[in-house]
Order: C-alpha cells, then sequence, then structure tokens
C-alpha cells in the first residue's frame, strides 16, 4: 500500500463527519455559483431593462445567497477541522501505544529528538493535509467542473479559449508534486535532527553550564537551526515557484475573456451581462487553481510525513507475551540462569557468556564486577527487557517466555542508579506501578522506605509536585521514593542497580536501612562496585567481560584470592586515608 493510500485510510471511522463536510461544500459551491447568474439577470433584464422589481429581486437573492453561503462554509469548515483533529488524536495515540510496546533494544539505538518530531510536527503535517486536501480536492474540482459547463453553455468559443491553460497547469502539477515530496522528506528529517540536540540541551543543561560549553552547545544547535532554515526556504522556493505559474496561467485566462469577449459584445454576439457573469465565473476559478499549489505541497509535506511515523509503526516489537501465558502473579521467586549467552542487536560480539547459576526464593545474590562485565546486562533478561541468545532464564522452573509479560513485570521490582520520577505529585510517583493502592499503603511504603519524614517537611507533603525528572527533590530523597514505589508493588524478585551510588554517608544508611525492609522475604539481585554493599549477600557472582569467573560468598571468593580479592584489597586501601583524614 502505498504511503497516501494509507494515510487517506485513517478516514474510515470518520465517513459521517466526511459526508457532513462534503454536503455543506457542494451546497455553498452552489450558493457561490448562483451569484454570477444573479448579477446577469440583475444586469441584462434588470438593468437594461428598466426592470426595478428584478433588481430588487436579484439584489435580495443575492443577499439570501451571501448568508446561506456563510452558514454552509462555517459548517463545512468545522467538519474538516473535526476530521482532521480527529486523525491527528487517533495517530499520535496509536504512535504512542506503538512505542509503549516496542522493545527495549528499539530505545538503545533510537533518538529521543527523533520520536517527538514524528509524534508532534510529522503528526501535525498529517493533520493539516486532512483540513485542507480532502475539502479542497473535492471544491476545486466540483469548482471547475460546474464553472467549465456553465461557461460552455454560455459561449464554447470563449470557454475553449480562456480553459485552454488547464493542460499546462496539469503538468507544471505532476512535475511540482514529484520534486515536492523529495524536498519535504528532508525537511520533516532535519527538523527531527534539531529537535534531537535541542532535547539533549534542554536535558542536560547543568551539564553544559558546569562545562562552560554554552557556546559550544549554541554553536552545534545553530548549525542544525541554519540546515532546517535552508532545506525549508529551498522547499519554499519550489512552492513559491509552483504558485507563481500557477497564477500566471490563471491570469492568462482572465486576458482571453476580456480581450476575447470584449470583441464579443462590440459585434452583438454576447451582452454586457452576459460577459460580466462570465467574468466573475473565472473568477472563481483563479482560487481553485491557486489552492491546488497549496493542496499539492501539502500532500508532499503529509507523504513525507506519513513515511516517517509509518516507519515507526511497521517496526514489530521483538519481545512479545506468548498467547495464554503464565500468570506469574503466585511465583515464589526462584531464579535459574542455564547456560546463558546475550548479544545486543547492533552489536557484534556478545554481552554475555554461558552463565549459569541459580537463586533460591528469599536469597540476596550479589552481582560485582568493573564496568561492562554485564552485570545490569543479566539482570534486565529477568523481566524479559531482553530475549536471551542462547540458553534459558528460568522462574520457579518455568522459561520467562513463558510468563504473561505484564504479570511478570508486575512481579520483579527495581530500584535504578538513574532514578526517574514523573512529574506529579509525590503520592502519584509511589503509586506508580499500583495506582489503586489507598492513602494508608502509600503511607506505610514511604515509612518503610525512611522518606515519610522528608516528604511532611515538604510544603504540601504527599501533594508535592516533584517537577520534570524529580529536580526538586535530592538524589538521596528521589532513592527513598523508588524504594517506596517498588515497596508498594511488593514484588517477588527485586533488582538493585547501584542503588546507593553518589549519595553521602548519612543518605546512604538511610537508604541501606530502607534497602534492607524492601529485600526482606524476596529474591533481591543486587549490583554495586562497593564491596562494603555486596558482602552480605549469600551469593556473589563476579563477572568480567561477560563471563561468571567468579562465585561464592565474600569470606570465600577472599579466601581464592581471584579477581574479588584484589579488588577488596584495593577498595580497603582506599578507605585508609579516608579514615585518617576524617581523624
Amino acid at each position: 500500500m502505498s504511503v497516501l493510500w494509507r494515510i487517506l485510510s485513517y478516514l474510515r471511522p470518520y465517513r459521517r463527519t466526511l459526508l457532513s463536510g462534503y454536503v455543506a461544500l457542494l451546497l455553498s459551491v452552489a450558493a457561490q455559483l448562483a451569484i454570477p447568474r444573479l448579477v446577469e439577470v440583475a444586469i441584462d433584464r434588470g438593468i437594461a431593462g428598466q426592470q426595478k422589481h428584478v433588481v430588487l429581486a436579484a439584489s435580495a437573492a443575492l443577499v439570501l445567497a451571501g448568508i446561506a453561503q456563510g452558514l454552509l462554509t462555517f459548517a463545512r469548515s468545522y467538519s474538516f477541522q473535526a476530521l482532521a483533529e480527529n486523525i491527528a488524536y487517533r495517530l499520535r495515540r496509536e504512535l504512542y501505544e506503538h512505542l509503549e510496546r516496542l522493545s527495549f533494544s528499539f530505545f538503545d539505538q533510537a533518538y529521543t529528538g527523533q520520536l517527538m518530531a514524528r509524534a508532534t510536527e510529522d503528526v501535525n503535517a498529517i493533520r493539516r493535509f486532512f483540513w485542507v486536501v480532502p475539502r479542497i480536492a473535492v471544491q476545486s474540482l466540483g469548482t471547475l467542473v460546474a464553472v467549465s459547463v456553465m461557461l460552455f453553455l454560455m459561449n464554447w468559443r470563449l470557454a475553449a479559449l480562456s480553459l485552454s491553460v488547464l493542460p499546462l497547469l496539469a503538468l507544471a502539477t505532476v512535475h511540482f508534486s514529484q520534486k515536492a515530496r523529495h524536498l519535504f522528506l528532508e525537511v520533516q528529517q532535519q527538523f527531527g535532527v534539531m529537535t534531537t540536540v535541542l532535547q539533549e540541551n534542554l536535558a542536560g543543561a547543568r551539564i553544559v553550564r558546569a562545562f562552560a560549553r554554552e557556546d559550544a552547545e549554541r554553536a552545534r544547535f545553530d548549525t542544525e537551526l541554519h540546515t532546517l532554515q535552508q532545506r525549508s526556504l529551498r522547499a519554499a522556493r519550489w512552492s513559491s515557484l509552483y504558485t507563481a505559474v500557477v497564477t500566471t496561467l490563471g491570469a492568462l485566462g482572465i486576458v482571453a475573456v476580456v480581450w476575447y469577449g470584449g470583441r464579443q459584445v462590440l459585434a452583438g454576439h454576447l451582452s454586457i451581462g452576459q460577459l460580466t457573469a462570465f467574468y466573475f465565473l473565472l473568477v472563481l476559478t483563479t482560487q481553485p487553481i491557486r489552492m491546488l499549489g497549496w493542496m499539492v505541497s501539502s500532500t508532499a509535506r503529509a507523504i513525507a510525513s506519513g513515511q516517517r511515523v509509518f516507519e515507526v509503526l511497521d517496526l514489530r516489537p521483538e519481545i512479545l507475551s506468548p498467547p495464554n501465558g503464565i500468570d506469574a502473579s503466585g511465583i515464589r521467586g526462584a531464579v535459574e540462569f542455564r547456560s546463558v549467552s546475550f548479544r545486543y542487536p547492533e552489536s557484534g560480539t556478545a554481552s554475555l557468556h554461558d552463565i549459569t547459576f541459580a537463586a533460591e526464593p528469599g536469597q540476596r545474590i550479589a552481582l560485582f564486577g568493573p564496568t561492562g562485565s554485564g552485570k545490569s546486562t543479566l539482570v534486565a533478561l529477568i523481566p524479559r527487557f531482553y530475549d536471551v541468545t542462547e540458553g534459558t532464564v528460568l522462574i520457579d522452573g518455568v522459561d520467562v517466555r513463558a510468563y504473561d509479560l505484564h504479570s511478570l513485570r508486575r512481579r520483579v521490582g527495581l530500584v535504578l542508579q538513574d532514578t526517574l520520577l514523573f512529574s506529579v505529585s509525590i503520592r502519584e510517583n509511589i503509586a506508580f506501578g499500583r495506582p489503586d493502592a489507598s492513602e494508608e499503603e502509600i503511607i506505610e511504603a514511604a515509612r518503610a522506605a525512611q522518606a515519610h519524614d522528608f516528604i511532611m517537611d515538604l510544603p504540601f507533603g504527599y501533594d508535592t509536585v516533584v517537577g520534570e525528572r524529580g529536580i526538586s527533590l535530592s538524589g538521596g530523597q528521589k532513592q527513598r521514593i523508588a524504594i517506596a514505589r517498588a515497596l508498594l508493588m511488593d514484588p517477588r524478585i527485586l533488582v538493585l542497580d547501584e542503588a546507593t551510588s553518589s549519595v553521602d554517608a548519612e543518605t546512604d544508611r538511610l537508604i541501606q536501612q530502607a534497602l534492607q525492609r524492601l529485600m526482606e522475604g524476596r529474591t533481591a539481585f543486587i549490583i554495586a562496585h562497593r564491596i562494603l554493599t555486596l558482602q552480605n549477600a549469600d551469593l556473589i557472582l563476579v563477572l568480567e567481560n561477560g563471563r561468571l569467573v567468579e562465585r561464592g560468598t565474600h569470606e570465600e571468593l577472599l579466601a581464592r584470592g581471584g579477581l574479588y580479592a584484589r579488588q577488596y584489597a584495593r577498595q580497603a586501601q582506599e578507605q585508609v586515608p579516608l579514615r585518617s583524614a576524617g581523624d
């Protein structure tokens, strides 16, 4: 299916709105076409014939035709505007819901700015298309056909001469539409690049200023903005050129009426009223001809935008919930990896190699290793953010791919290093995983997470809006709200990924107390670089270059003298100067 036909398929649910718009449109065209004939009657029968009653009747009819045209124009305009807004709403919702279903591997490679541009500017281009093109196409075609018939009935020679420019218009339209689609696609793609740069700078405003990179980033944004400007101007030049050609050809038709029609009047073959009506009718064709340029331009832009939107909608999620998937709500939390290997789709090398281990319900499993060793990748396989390349991940002896995806993820709680809070109240952030939670349950979770006291110190307590990404809160406060959020979900499996990094000692103490409460009775996977955080784990897995190189308790690993023991000794030495400085 071509992009244009696929865009037009969005009209199907709104056939009634489209039909009502077309009825109003055709009636308004009929009222508009009646005006030149009423003028002809007023001139030839009323003024030339010295009949006052005819002039009065024609004038009254003109007033009624004008009022009818105004009312019908309102009905027509509102119908097509509603049509465009409904389709834009449906398309944006469809795009958002599809993005929600896409796998994590898609977001590993996608640019947020490009996605934002497709959901905003590209959908707007399609919205403008539905507001303009279905209305103009029928209105212009209907007007041109009706006027042409009326002109030929009045004087076929004059009509043939004045309408001889139409084949040239058709050629210009075909040529422009082919060029315009390519130009507008370049514009929309560059708009996405510019939006990406803008989004990155807004999100990283503190980093930009901290490194005094304002001038460099301003220059980077200006470069992309200038490229967008040049591409837009190039498209505008072609659009303006097309409009100029259309307008010129339309003017040639009017010249033909004045020249040839004037000779017909002088020869007595045409009355002044007929020439006036002929002129007014021909003038009615100039607007559809001019609008033809806007219609072609809007269509070309919509096709370019539709191509970008459908590129996303046509992507198929790699992670799907199985039909009749097993409900995970009753799992105990036993986790087993059997010969698991994993490779990111865009990577040529494996991130995990032949990982095998088992965790009993309620055990605390620590993951230790240098940056890039595969710790975060390993735990991402448990809730099926990714699927294994080889091997099997099991929960309670069942392959995770057999569970219903939604119920599985509701039983796995996450507390990450980079805590994301939404621009809503603290209450809504804590209840994010359980919107139906009661006030008592929310407060109980906050108390357990050592968050209740600082929340009550805020101006509006639990109703305090935290701002974008929780910017109004400290790092430790955000972490404790994240822990409360995980507690409220009551997961059976817990993933703590660097949950206490980059906080001061007092905040670390409070978070550790909250985490101890959170891990009670749950299978917990703890990722941390500080061995002090891991040494009480039931099992420590040491990863290096995606391979499981050591396993055991803290004491067992120290006794072996391997990577874990060397890192422990290094961290212990680093703590000595700190203690001396504190003394």
